[in-house]
């Protein structure tokens, strides 16, 4: 059972090994001690198998654990078991004491916040401060959420670009003149056509060429002076496509 280093490689300076050695863990700045496995010979403290600790995680409502996850956590020493022969042919088991449920319990809800587990080990095993852990972690966050709005951004920029190149060519296409179309092209105008292509009866095609050239008349009508109005233009494709489901 090795401990990782900060790039997530074996750390060989450094093991959890409760079979021999007291580990010290904290829960919520409080000192506890997972003692060596003499110890528990010697108290006579129960051992409990994993599949029975598993149980005993479930009865206290700690939740999607399992036996492969606590065969994880024990591997990456998150949750180290005593490793313990058994049997004839001498196969090591895993085993839990009372005291590993306090640490199952600190483990499940410090990754609720969205710790790593390296972030966990040093709140549990360093008793290094969650509130600045987690405060750096939200930072960090924040930094990426800037980024996202930067990307929305010249997505935006993108998207204004593509619809006026659009508009050129719906221009052409349709041979509009602004000023009869801006005052004819409207919500009740387009509610018009929409009644009259319900009770029509294109067949696929025509309903096809119908649907996609007020589809592009509206973002037409949605652009002016440069400015793309999406609130506009998507209440009308809502109607559109809303009709188109209707018709089908």
């Amino acid at each position: 059972m090795a401990r990782r280093d900060e790039n997530n490689n074996i750390d060989t300076n450094a093991k959890r090994d409760i079979n021999h050695s007291d580990l010290h863990y904290f829960i919520k700045s409080k000192k506890c001690t997972l003692p060596k496995y003499s110890f528990i010979l010697r108290s006579k403290k129960r051992l409990m198998s994993i599949g029975e600790f598993l149980k005993l995680l479930e009865k206290n409502n700690i939740k999607n654990m399992s036996i492969n996850l606590l065969r994880e956590w024990d591997n990456k020493e998150l949750l180290p078991a005593y490793r313990v022969e058994k049997g004839m042919i001498r196969t090591e088991s895993r085993y839990y004491i009372m005291e590993h449920l306090d640490i199952a319990r600190e483990i499940v809800k410090l990754k609720s916040y969205g710790l790593e587990i390296r972030e966990i080990e040093n709140i549990i095993f360093e008793n290094k401060s969650f509130e600045i852990l987690f405060l750096s972690k939200i930072i960090k966050n924040k930094e990426l959420f800037m980024k996202m709005k930067d990307i929305v951004k010249n997505i935006h920029h993108i998207e204004d670009e593509l619809v006026s190149s659009i508009c050129t060519e719906v221009k052409k296409i349709f041979n509009i003149n602004d000023a009869d179309f801006k005052d004819t092209f409207n919500d009740n105008y387009l509610n018009t056509i929409l009644n009259d292509y319900k009770k029509s009866n294109l067949n696929t095609d025509e309903a096809s060429i119908l649907l996609l050239s007020l589809i592009l008349l509206s973002l037409y009508n949605s652009y002016d002076n440069n400015y793309f109005d999406r609130k506009k233009f998507s209440k009308q494709f809502y109607s559109i496509i809303s009709e188109n489901k209707n018709h089908t």
